[in-house]
């Protein structure tokens, strides 16, 4: 009986094992069965889209969401998006910008939503919102967040604000007063945010990008007139030049502070001011247009689409359907500040009280238009912001820049159907961007060897603390370039840099100077840096060669009574000729190839007066998608270095290293 007890414990075991791994294996099996979606966005401030997405599963137990907080930067998300495209996984849920969809559609990666969405739903939402989600007569996004331009004023300075040019000039002359307060502060820095103020005013002056059958038409009347228009606020002071820097969030800063009269921004800046001391002083308008034309603010906002080649689109559309629903849309507006794109959200009673400007910004909405619908908008914009910012900092008039604008545009739509070889000689960025890089090096690399030997004669001496002098000289070098870039970046910086601050102090200048505003001063204080980063690297190789000279050789010429002078130019250079040959050829591949330090200091601007090869080769590749004409740069460009390198070592070998070889 014991055994029996024994074997019926055993088996108990056994049934009891075999129970467990079976829960076990299940468990996962059960969770695997759970279609995961996944989505990138920015942070989730306020916790809107996770509420969202709680609701969701509540709803919908078997597909879980995976919300990916990405960068702020909408160029990087675009960039994560694009990778997984190409990588064959592509994200299931596309959370896309405005400007995105024709690219995304063009190239195959968007499914077409005709079949989930159709018209009588479409008509639900804003229509401007509805006409930026197609391309080619197809849908392929749901709005589920709007924005606009528009034009914010001090109510309680101007009793009636601005509608046309005219009208705002008038205000302009006669209540403001710089440097105190300014008439209107915009974004003027060299970036999408430009192209969205510049497009307001060109639609203002009635004037369009691309015509129905995507013509370019930017050689025109209405372009010179807008410019024009934007160019005489700068000039007339009614704008700080320092606007020239600005992105949302300085327009935003310097009008909270009471030094504008007007400011031209998106929406979400109206919960940020009636939380500041102008609660209750701030109107919102129409932005202002040409006397006979009408307004028209530059339509932002995200939407969501479904990525092409994924499993369970079915699934995906589930989640789209409850995301732009008027509950869910009203959660994003509550925690978040989003603009609802459901018509039915602007008379809803909870809005109206949380955000009673709504009534005003609807027909702002209304008014909207989107930015050009084509697969090259990029590409298109970072042309007109390169000719809108040279108007705006005094390098191009505005007919030349219209002209530019028409010809650039132009001759990119057709150069994309031309052979790489005939591309290079209407390619007008490329040509921009090679006389920057060689700018540059030359510029940089003579100082640095200047500087490098100098310094290296002098901890080659034999003076006090030498050790302490070699190891203090690596600092610069040692530090990583974008601590360094972003450090001299404050620097620089008008008007809160120490460099303004210290010059002014000592006299040489009467008033801070916009080193980065300005294409010589940026290029100067991309090329001050580079000097100050690289001459320790100069100086640690020459410093070495300085070492490897015999003493003998020295003390025998020092006893012949050549001084220094003679013994620098009949022997020490003369032995370092190897050492700068090396210092040469490293510099120069180093300069011609700078991309850390310009991309941190200056992103290429002002104009793209100080964008490189590599900043443009880097566009290519990784935001405008075309890699095959990037690698064909890069070769031509790594053939040139060698070619470069090659002319370097046959110039200066001396005749004595051709006869010790």
């Amino acid at each position: 009986m014991k055994g029996g007890n024994d074997y019926m414990k055993g088996e108990k075991k056994r049934i009891g094992l075999i129970v467990t791994l079976f829960i076990l294996l299940c468990i996962p099996v059960s969770a695997s069965s759970k279609v995961v979606l996944r989505m990138i966005g920015p942070e989730d401030i306020g916790g809107a889209w996770a509420e969202v997405i709680r609701i969701f599963h509540e709803r919908q137990p078997d597909i879980k969401i995976n919300y990916i907080s990405g960068p702020w930067s909408t160029d990087e998300r675009q960039n994560m998006y694009i990778r997984s495209f190409l990588s064959g996984d592509p994200l299931e849920l596309v959370y896309m910008d405005v400007i995105w969809t024709a690219n995304f559609a063009q190239r195959g990666w968007l499914l077409p939503l005709d079949s989930w969405f159709p018209q009588e739903e479409q008509e639900k939402f804003l229509p401007r919102d509805i006409e930026a989600s197609h391309y080619k007569k197809r849908i392929y996004r749901v709005p589920v967040r709007s924005d606009v331009g528009m034009l914010y004023y001090r109510k309680d300075l101007i009793s009636e604000p601005p509608k046309t040019w005219e009208e705002f000039e008038h205000l302009c002359r006669r209540s403001s007063s710089p440097p105190e307060l300014y008439g209107i502060v915009f974004q003027g820095m060299q970036y999408e945010g430009l192209v969205c103020n510049y497009l307001e005013y060109l639609w203002g002056a009635g004037g369009t990008v691309l015509d129905e059958k995507e013509n370019v038409c930017l050689e025109t009347r209405e372009n010179i007139e807008a410019l024009r228009f934007m160019k005489k606020i700068i000039e007339e002071d009614w704008a700080p030049r320092s606007v020239l820097t600005f992105q949302e969030q300085h327009s935003l800063e310097f009008f909270e502070k009471g030094k504008a009269l007007f400011m031209r921004n998106w929406p979400y800046a109206w919960k940020r001011l009636n939380h500041s001391p102008l609660k209750g002083k701030v109107g919102i308008v129409p932005f202002i247009r040409k006397t006979g034309q009408r307004s028209a603010g530059t339509l932002g906002g995200w939407g969501l689409g479904i990525g092409r080649g994924i499993k369970h689109p079915e699934a995906v559309w589930k989640f789209i359907e409850f995301a732009t629903s008027d509950s869910a849309q009203k959660i994003l507006h509550m925690q978040r500040g989003a603009v609802p794109t459901r018509k039915s959200l602007f008379e809803d009673t909870d809005i109206q009280r949380e955000s009673p400007h709504y009534k005003e910004l609807y027909e702002v909405l209304l008014g909207s238009r989107p930015r050009p619908v084509h697969p090259d908008y990029a590409r298109v914009s970072a042309i007109l912001q390169k000719h809108v910012s040279a108007v705006l900092v005094g390098i191009e008039r505005p007919p030349d820049a219209a002209l530019a604008m028409d010809r650039s545009v132009s001759s990119y739509i057709q150069g994309k159907k031309l052979n790489w070889f005939r591309r290079l000689a209407v390619d007008y960025d490329l040509h921009k961007t090679v006389k920057n890089t060689f700018l540059f090096t030359i510029l940089s690399v003579p100082f640095e060897l200047f500087l490098g030997l100098c310094f290296a004669l002098i901890l080659n001496a034999p003076l006090r603390g030498r050790a302490m002098n070699r190891l203090s000289v690596l600092i610069p070098w040692a530090l990583p370039t974008a601590v360094m870039a972003v450090a001299w970046q404050w620097m620089f910086n008008n008007p809160f840099g120490v460099i303004n601050d210290v010059l002014m102090r000592i006299g040489l200048i009467q008033e801070p100077l916009n080193w980065l505003s300005s294409p010589q001063g940026a290029m100067f204080a991309a090329v001050f840096a580079d000097i100050w980063k690289t001459t320790p690297f100069v100086t640690i190789i020459l410093l070495a060669g300085l070492q490897s000279i015999p003493k003998d050789l020295t003390e025998s010429l020092s006893l012949d009574g050549a001084g220094f002078p003679k013994r620098l130019l009949h022997l020490i250079l003369p032995m370092l000729i190897p050492f700068i040959r090396i210092a040469l050829i490293f510099r120069v591949i180093h300069a011609a190839g700078i991309f850390d330090l310009i991309w941190v200091l200056t992103k290429g601007g002002p104009a793209d007066s100080t964008r490189t090869l590599s900043l443009y080769i880097y566009d290519l590749a990784f935001r405008y998608d075309e890699l095959g004409y990037g690698f064909f740069l890069t070769s031509l460009f790594l053939v040139t270095l060698i070619l470069t390198s090659v002319v370097i070592i046959k110039t200066m070998t001396l005749r004595y290293e051709k006869v010790s070889k």
